[in-house]
């Protein structure tokens, strides 16, 4: 099993200005780059990418589904947390929140699976077969 601190990965993120848009808020594809970015952290903490692509494996989104619950703005100072929800079959089930003090702003979740970059064939075993081999 994972342990449960690798599942996990919480930051700090970033309000730049170039991030506003003519609303004066954030603008959606920013929200984009941070899930990137939670997701790069995440993965890292579970196997490097270094590692993965080692044995000839990466990531790959399948699909991301956004919902965005409140604005937020230049100097707000968003916390965004990504969780590993669920690994079955090969795919694999992301959880991200950004929140802004107490309150979420905005949730997604994101399914990815781990390709072979030789057979282009998903990764099936469990990740515990994985991280065996890190």
């Amino acid at each position: 099993m994972i342990a449960k601190e690798r599942m996990v990965f919480e930051s700090v993120l970033k309000v730049n200005t170039y991030d506003i848009d003519i609303a004066g808020h954030v603008n959606n594809i920013v929200y984009i780059r941070w899930i990137e970015d939670l997701r790069a952290e995440l993965f890292s903490q579970i196997y490097p990418l270094e590692k993965l692509l080692e044995i000839n494996y990466y990531p790959v989104v399948i699909s991301t589904e956004l919902k965005y619950k409140g604005q937020i703005k230049l100097f707000d100072k968003p916390i965004g947390r990504i969780f590993l929800e669920s690994y079955s079959h090969g795919v694999i089930m992301l959880k991200i929140e950004i929140c802004l003090n107490d309150d979420t702003a905005f949730t997604a979740t994101q399914k990815c699976v781990l390709m072979n970059l030789t057979t282009h064939k998903m990764f099936m075993e469990s990740f515990e077969k994985l991280i065996q081999k890190y």
